[in-house]
């Protein structure tokens, strides 16, 4: 099995994706990773590594597709940036099961759709990223930006596929699905969110009923499902309080000698603390409903978080997670028929 990197891909390009894949393979003996970007770079980089040659292979992509460009436009034209070389690659190669990029959002989102396609009867694929909980959790916010215009079925879609995501990949056997709105009360929320609360009820999933965003980390929740527009608000927001939660705990402690002095006794809770809020320990979003594994790292990842999001691609593919989704919709096509004709 192997898994195409985009080593051109993101603000710390091609560093950081070049340690975080020699990471990767010295730790995974069954996957190889296949680096798509400028050879020469990429090869003079290798250099300062030890890793076993045979499992990585470069691919030469002397284009980069950046954040100012249409993303239509330069997945459509620039045919030898390493983004497109990677879903060549992606979608020609049998062995190749997954892809990982940390460039432009858009541009990842446009070639998955234009150039892997979307898993039969999944209208709009999502984003779906991890975030941490209280007391060590994780939960996964699906949308988060890929679909901020949104019909009722299409986040009737996000739970399903974000539900076998968590099952398959995370281990989570019945996961606990709420629907971001502004109240708990059922009658809570815009027209959209009424119409989705009431088509998620009927869903055979272990749906909570609507939660508000304060309570998006609290831990009582598997699955947040919201629009992009929402979901991406939400996200930016959790991101944005970490760090100044982190910014002010420092300045805090720093702010006199007693101060300091009672840090050194909770170094060790500061620590987790910090790992815990880093998002670099959390992978990518996985773009579910795609006909391939396809993973949007964070455009700032660090070598760390390179190589955690090549081992989500990982579980990913190890779990047969686009099977599972195409499972899931098949399921919701006969449900989605069932109601039809008792309706007539």
């Amino acid at each position: 099995m192997k898994i195409v990197l985009d080593v051109f891909g993101g603000d710390n390009s091609p560093f950081a994706q070049i340690a975080g894949a020699v990471a990767f393979v010295n730790e995974q003996k069954n996957t190889d990773v296949v680096l798509t970007g400028d050879s020469e770079t990429i090869l003079g980089e290798l250099k300062k590594y030890k890793y076993e040659t045979s499992r990585i292979t470069v691919v030469h992509a002397p284009e980069v597709i950046s954040n100012e460009e249409s993303p239509t436009d330069a997945i459509r034209h620039k045919k030898e940036s390493s983004l497109v070389k990677a879903y060549d690659l992606l979608k020609t190669e049998e062995d190749i099961g997954g892809m990982l990029s940390s460039g432009s959002t858009g541009a990842v989102l446009t070639g998955s759709v234009l150039k892997i396609g979307r898993i039969d009867g999944v209208q709009r694929p999502a984003l779906a990223p991890l975030l941490p909980t209280r007391g060590g959790g994780r939960v996964c916010l699906i949308d988060c930006g890929a679909n901020v215009d949104c019909r009722p079925e299409f986040l009737e879609q996000f739970a399903l596929m974000a539900v076998c995501y968590m099952r398959r990949v995370h281990g989570v056997e019945n996961p606990r699905v709420g629907l971001v709105s502004v109240g708990v009360e059922d009658h809570k929320g815009n027209a959209l969110t009424k119409e989705v609360f009431a088509t998620l009820k009927k869903l055979p999933i272990n749906f909570m009923g609507n939660m508000e965003a304060r309570d998006a980390l609290t831990g009582d929740y598997d699955i947040l499902v919201a629009d992009g527009f929402v979901g991406n608000v939400l996200l930016k927001t959790v991101e944005g309080t970490a760090k100044m939660v982190m910014s002010e705990l420092k300045s805090a402690i720093l702010s006199s000698g007693s101060a300091k002095f009672g840090a050194l006794f909770m170094k060790k809770a500061f620590n987790k603390l910090k790992h815990d809020m880093d998002y670099n320990m959390y992978g990518g979003a996985p773009f579910l409903g795609a006909k391939k594994v396809v993973v949007k790292a964070h455009g700032a990842s660090n070598p760390d978080a390179i190589l955690a999001a090549l081992r989500q691609v990982n579980k990913m593919i190890e779990a047969d997670l686009v099977a599972g989704i195409k499972e899931e919709m098949v399921k919701l096509a006969d449900l989605t028929q069932g109601d039809a004709a008792h309706v007539e």
